[in-house]
């Protein structure tokens, strides 16, 4: 009798298979959905992982092929094209990429971290990659000490340290002009504007690191930030780079108001996608192994739509939690 029972219920179980399947890409598409109108920080954190939500269903999907269930695969054919048309689009560029021969500018942003001791690394890969401005987050008197020995390479630079993970600086090549810190509305969370020109064409340059948004007062800090962001930009009248740890993906609804407001365009877009963070630290043994398959893009690179993209790629490991992102710019002479 026992043995009956159990054929029974592995007969159940293996029957059950597709279903499951099936009902794990429906899921996963309702949560990938449902964050399109996440502006509660709930939802909206479901917002940053629609590249596991396709790899996810991908895979589900695959298996599910297998079963030979038409009218489920075909529903779920449909909702693996849901997730693919958030993904997709920013594997694909409209307009062609500059040459190679056409001067550009380098631009390398990199979180640090107070925590990050390894201060060889990111000084080794700047003097590798030679950027020609560089945004430095999350650092302190310390960090500062150090990345003032780039100061041959990069000799203008402005900062404001802070033993809080709400340090920022900015490292240039050339004269950073009415530089200076900006709180977009926020009580210590600073920013860096100012000016750089190239190619005749002045440029503004901001640098900013709005608030995790673990918590609903950071998270409603990011938003504000952001929203003062905005209004700084539409009233500038010269072309934008905005670099940073933004702690959002272009998925969330914040993100797509900001972009709409401002008019920017990402430098991903085209390039594919590019995760930052989170990154095994050197400080820090608390991820699990596994932590890589979670890493989102929240460290960006945003420009005027006259601004052109040579390249945009994330850098190697500097014993942060965070990869830099390193942008090569491509500035309209000016007419």
């Amino acid at each position: 009798m026992r043995s009956l029972n159990k054929n029974s219920h592995n007969h159940i179980f293996i029957k059950a298979i597709p279903y499951l399947l099936f009902l794990g890409i429906l899921g996963i598409t309702l949560l990938s959905l449902l964050s399109l109108v996440g502006w509660n920080i709930f939802l909206e954190q479901l917002s940053h992982f629609k590249l596991q939500y396709l790899i996810v269903g991908l895979v589900l999907f695959s298996l599910l092929l297998l079963t030979r269930k038409k009218l489920l695969i075909l529903i779920s054919l449909f909702c693996i094209s849901l997730l693919l048309a958030e993904i997709l689009p920013w594997y694909i560029s409209l307009s062609p990429k500059p040459g190679n021969n056409i001067e550009s500018i380098r631009i390398l942003s990199s979180n640090l971290n107070t925590q990050n001791k390894s201060y060889s690394k990111i000084l080794s890969v700047v003097r590798k990659e030679k950027p020609e401005i560089t945004v430095f987050l999350e650092v302190n008197d310390a960090w500062i000490k150090q990345l003032d020995s780039l100061l041959d390479i990069l000799p203008y630079s402005i900062k404001k340290p802070n033993p809080y993970n709400l340090g920022i600086a900015v490292y240039s090549k050339q004269p950073l002009t009415n530089a200076s810190i900006n709180l977009f509305g926020t009580d210590k969370n600073n920013s860096i504007v100012g000016n750089f020109t190239m190619n005749g064409q002045l440029i503004s340059l901001i640098a900013t690191h709005p608030l995790p948004p673990v918590k609903p007062t950071f998270f409603h800090s990011r938003n504000q930030q952001l929203d003062k962001i905005s209004q700084y930009i539409q009233k500038l009248k010269t072309p934008v780079v905005m670099v940073g740890d933004l702690n959002i993906t272009m998925w969330s609804p914040y993100y797509k108001r900001f972009i709409n407001k401002t008019g920017l365009h990402n430098a991903q877009k085209g390039f594919g996608i590019l995760p930052s963070w989170p990154m095994k630290a050197s400080y820090s043994q608390t991820l699990p192994p596994f932590s890589f398959a979670l890493s989102i893009p929240i460290d960006h690179c945003l420009i005027s739509p006259e601004i052109k993209v040579k390249n945009i790629r994330t850098g190697p490991n500097v014993g942060s939690d965070h990869r830099p992102l390193i942008a090569d710019l491509v500035i309209p002479e000016k007419k």
